[in-house]
Order: structure tokens, then C-alpha cells, then sequence
């Protein structure tokens, strides 16, 4: 199992990888969130610039899912050289959950439910008598 392709290719999740342009150029196959297979497609515009204007050079999304087993990230990346020059494009989706609970686990935090926590605590102003 020394050749990259076949590591690449048993990672659990999607592996896509772009060239500078956008053009198709690798896929893993892993999963990624949806119930059919996808045929290989060129990166849209749209997802390109939005890496591109981004500072850090990525951008993702949730993928929405009807499990509370699983947290999908999607994440595109671009690839530069020393000088800034764009390469290529990765994309990869992954399951966030395992890596979220372990960061909880050591923090001894705890994600909670939406609510109204942010304004301060609440009191009751006593009637006039």
C-alpha cells in the first residue's frame, strides 16, 4: 500500500483535487453527504472565487444531513506556490463529530442549545407600593 492513489482513495470521505483553472483532476470517490453518486465536474466559478477572495484562501459549508450521528463539513482550499500563485483547488468533505467531541472532551466544554443566554441576566423591578 505504498502508492498514494490507493491511500487516497480509502480515506472515508471525499478527496477532490483542481487544477488552477478549475479543471477536474482527481476524486476519490469517498462519501459526500448525498444518496447517489455524483459524476466528476469541473469546479464552478463561483466556488473559485469565493476561495480566492477569501483571506485564508478557503471557505466551507455544512452539508445538511438527517442524522445527528454525523456533522458534514464541506471545505474547498486553494493550493498556492511561494509567491502566492494558485495551483490548484482541494475539496474535501469529512464528518466534524468525532473531532468536535474529542475537542469538547478535553476542553470539558459542552455545546448548548440556542437561547436567549446572551443579553444578561434578567431581575424583576419591584412595584411602586
Amino acid at each position: 500500500m505504498n502508492d498514494l492513489t490507493t491511500l487516497l482513495n480509502h480515506l472515508p470521505y471525499k478527496l477532490a483535487a483542481y487544477d488552477a483553472k478549475g479543471n477536474f483532476l482527481y476524486d476519490n470517490g469517498g462519501a459526500d453527504g448525498s444518496f447517489f453518486p455524483r459524476e466528476a465536474e469541473n469546479l464552478p466559478d463561483w466556488i473559485m472565487s469565493e476561495v480566492l477572495a477569501s483571506p485564508t484562501k478557503t471557505i466551507s459549508y455544512p452539508i445538511p444531513t438527517d442524522s445527528f450521528e454525523q456533522i458534514l463539513i464541506q471545505t474547498y482550499q486553494a493550493s498556492t506556490d511561494q509567491e502566492g500563485q494558485v495551483l490548484g483547488f482541494w475539496e474535501t468533505i469529512f464528518d466534524l463529530k468525532q473531532s468536535l467531541q474529542t475537542y469538547l472532551d478535553s476542553s470539558a466544554q459542552a455545546l448548548v442549545a440556542w437561547s436567549d443566554a446572551t443579553s444578561g441576566a434578567s431581575f424583576k423591578e419591584e412595584a411602586d407600593k
